[in-house]
């Protein structure tokens, strides 16, 4: 085990048996518990898969071409864009293709509020989709490349995602794709981390 990190855990177990001792019984007992500071941490840039090493899909790309491809790759989900600018148009991932899978045994209703209905109606275009463009997810989560894999971090833990899209602004204000980052980017980064670690020898 890395020498700072054994630190980290000694200092830990520490602070809560400090904290076990002097605190009221019945009360709240809480100690703050986090990561090494690390002065190099890495930027999305990289750590991200560029938009040239990208699988990338388009609207009129089929349903059935989009799984043999994603199959073929090993990969479970890749961005749709437009194929002249290279603008985000969304992403499809393996839950979006369960959707449809599943689509057989889906009763929908059609009451509800107007979210609600919308909600079902998305859900619909899903199971019916032929084409990439009905089936993705429209306005995935974005994040730019100037960004820090905490930021990274934070932001799939805090949305339930394993992917994120890299983008930079255009001059039209729109989002261009240049790459993607995964949740095995973030593990890999967190390896990087630890063994760059200062040593305490």
């Amino acid at each position: 085990m890395h020498p700072t990190l054994l630190i980290l855990i000694l200092l830990t177990i520490s602070a809560l048996n400090v904290a076990n001792a002097f605190s009221t019984p019945g009360t709240n007992e809480r100690v703050f518990v986090g990561t090494p500071v690390h002065k190099k941490r890495r930027l999305v840039s990289s750590c991200m898969t560029p938009l040239s090493s990208l699988a990338t899909l388009t609207p009129s790309t089929t349903v059935d071409e989009a799984v043999t491809l994603l199959l073929d790759l090993g990969i479970s989900g890749a961005p749709v864009i437009e194929p002249t600018s290279g603008k985000i148009l969304g992403i499809v991932s393996s839950s979006d293709f369960l959707k449809q899978e599943a689509g057989d045994g889906i009763l929908l209703p059609i009451t509800g509020s107007m979210e609600e209905i919308e909600g079902y109606i998305e859900v619909a275009g899903k199971i019916c989709a032929k084409k990439v463009g009905d089936l993705m997810t429209k306005d995935p989560v974005c994040l730019g490349a100037g960004e820090s894999m905490r930021d990274a971090a934070v932001l799939m833990a805090r949305e339930k995602i394993h992917r994120l899209l890299v983008v930079d602004d255009d001059e039209e204000g729109g989002k261009k794709l240049v790459g993607m980052l995964t949740s095995s980017d973030i593990m890999r980064d967190m390896v990087y981390i630890v063994k760059n670690l200062p040593s305490s020898e």
